[in-house]
C-alpha cells in the first residue's frame, strides 16, 4: 500500500503534465496556422493567384466594395448572384475554416453542405493544389471586411432546388487536383495547370451542351459569353493559336493587343486589364507553350456555311464608314488603329465580335485608339454586309455567315445591357 500511495502523486503529476502539453500543443496548432496565414509572402502569392483567376471581376458589383459580391451572373437557367469573399464574419467568409473554403473552391460544396451552381468555376478550380487555394484564402482574409449580405438567386424550376444539382455533378463534374504529365516539360505542365486550373480558360473558350456543361472533346474550341464570342484558342493553326508564335501569344495576353493579330475587346479586354496584365512573363510563356501544343479543335461545320450577302454593298459601306481609320485594304495604323486584314478576331468562326464592335464600339486599349459605335448610322443589313465583306477580303478567309437577323439579335442584347 505504501508503494501505491508513494507512486500516485507522481502518476497524477505525470498525467497533469501530459494534459498541459496537450493543451499547449492545441494552442500552438491554432496559433501557427494563423501566423502562417498572415505571412506577407503567402498573402502576395494569394493575391497573384486571385488575379490570375480574375476573382474580383465576378465577385464585385458596379459601385460595390471589391470582393463583396452582389454581381448578377446570367445563365441560360436564370441568374446567380455572386457572394461576399471579404473576411466579414457575418456576411462574408470570416468564419470559414480552411477545409470549408477548400471544399467550396475545388468541390463546389458550400459551408452548409449545399451544392454550388457551376457559374462558380469549381469545375476548373478542382485542379488547384490545396496550398494555392489556401494562399488565396490568406489574401482574402487580409482584405478589409465588407458587410454585404447575400442576394437571392433567380433560377428556374427545378434548378432552383439545389439538390437537383447532384445529377449534374454525377454527369459532368470530374474532381481531382492536376497531375503533371511526366512525358512533358516542367514549363508545359505549369502552363497546363494554369490554363486548366486557376486560369479556367476553358470555362469561356469552350462550347457548352444543353445542360450548361463544357463539351470536353471540344475544349478551347471557342464558346459564347452572353452575346460575345470567346474565340478558338486551341492548337489548331487555322482556327486557333497554333499558327501564333509563343511571343505573339504572350504579347497579346499581357497587353491585350498585337500588331497583326488585333486587340482584345469585350469581356476579354477586362480579363487582360484585371487579370492577365498582372501575370508573370514566365507563366504566360508556359500558358502559350501549352496552348500551342494542344490538340487542334475545328469549329462546327455548320458555322462555316456562308450566308447570302451583298459583298459589293459591304465594300461600299466599308469605304464610306471604316476606311478612313482602318485604311482601304484594312491595314490600319501600327499601334494606333488595329488592322483588319488577317486579324484573328475578324477570322473567327463566328462574326459576333465584329458585329458587336460595330454596334458598341471599342474602348482605348494600350496605345490603340477608341472606336465609336455605328449602331445609329447602319441598319442590320448594312452591318451584316460590312462584316461579311471584311471577313472575306485582304487575305481574310472567314465564312461570310453574318446575317441581318444576327445583327438585330446582338443589337437588341447590347441595348438591353445598356451598351449603346
Amino acid at each position: 500500500m505504501k508503494v501505491i500511495f508513494r507512486t500516485m502523486p507522481s502518476l497524477i503529476l505525470r498525467h497533469v503534465g501530459w494534459v498541459f502539453l496537450g493543451i499547449l500543443w492545441a494552442g500552438l496548432s491554432a496559433i501557427v496556422p494563423a501566423a502562417a496565414a498572415n505571412e506577407p509572402g503567402l498573402i502576395a502569392q494569394g493575391q497573384y493567384l486571385a488575379r490570375l483567376g480574375d476573382c474580383m471581376a465576378c465577385h464585385t458589383r458596379p459601385g460595390g466594395a471589391p470582393f463583396a459580391g452582389g454581381l448578377p451572373i446570367n445563365t441560360p437557367f436564370g441568374t446567380v448572384m455572386t457572394t461576399n469573399l471579404t473576411p466579414d464574419s457575418d456576411t462574408g467568409i470570416g468564419g470559414w475554416s480552411d477545409d470549408a473554403f477548400y471544399r467550396a473552391v475545388t468541390d463546389g460544396i458550400g459551408r452548409q453542405g449545399e451544392y454550388l451552381y457551376p457559374a462558380m468555376p469549381f469545375t476548373s478550380f478542382t485542379k488547384m493544389t490545396r496550398s494555392d487555394v489556401l494562399a488565396i484564402k490568406a489574401y482574402l482574409f487580409s482584405l478589409k471586411p465588407a458587410h454585404a449580405p447575400a442576394q437571392p438567386n433567380s433560377m428556374m424550376f427545378p434548378i432552383d432546388i439545389r439538390s437537383t444539382l447532384l445529377l449534374w455533378r454525377v454527369l459532368f463534374f470530374h474532381p481531382g487536383t492536376y497531375r503533371p504529365d511526366p512525358t512533358q516539360t516542367a514549363e508545359w505542365n505549369r502552363g497546363a495547370y494554369l490554363i486548366e486550373g486557376p486560369g479556367h480558360c476553358g470555362e469561356c473558350h469552350s462550347p457548352r451542351n444543353i445542360f450548361g456543361a463544357t463539351v470536353t472533346q471540344s475544349s478551347l474550341a471557342g464558346g459564347k459569353v452572353e452575346n460575345w464570342l470567346a474565340p478558338n484558342i486551341s492548337g489548331d493553326p487555322r482556327w486557333g493559336v497554333g499558327g501564333w508564335s509563343v511571343n505573339d501569344i504572350v504579347t497579346f495576353l499581357k497587353t491585350g493587343s498585337h500588331q497583326t493579330e488585333g486587340v482584345a475587346f469585350g469581356p476579354m479586354a477586362q480579363v487582360v486589364h484585371d487579370s492577365l496584365s498582372y501575370v508573370s512573363i514566365a507563366d504566360l510563356q508556359a500558358m502559350a507553350v501549352f496552348l500551342k501544343s494542344g490538340p487542334g479543335r475545328i469549329p462546327d461545320p455548320a458555322l462555316q456555311v456562308s450566308a447570302s450577302s451583298d459583298l459589293q454593298h459591304g465594300q461600299t459601306l466599308y469605304r464610306e464608314n471604316c476606311a478612313k481609320c482602318h485604311q482601304e485594304k484594312g491595314q490600319g495604323f501600327s499601334s494606333v488603329i488595329p488592322n483588319l486584314a488577317k486579324n484573328a478576331a475578324v477570322n473567327s468562326a463566328e462574326p459576333n465580335d465584329i458585329i458587336n464592335a460595330i454596334l458598341i464600339g471599342v474602348p482605348t486599349t494600350g496605345t490603340y485608339g477608341w472606336m465609336p459605335s455605328f449602331a445609329k448610322m447602319l441598319s442590320d443589313q448594312d452591318i451584316s454586309d460590312i462584316t461579311n465583306y471584311v471577313r472575306s477580303d485582304w487575305g481574310n478567309n472567314a465564312p461570310t455567315n453574318a446575317t441581318p437577323a444576327l445583327a438585330a439579335s446582338l443589337r437588341s442584347k447590347a441595348s438591353a445591357a445598356g451598351q449603346k
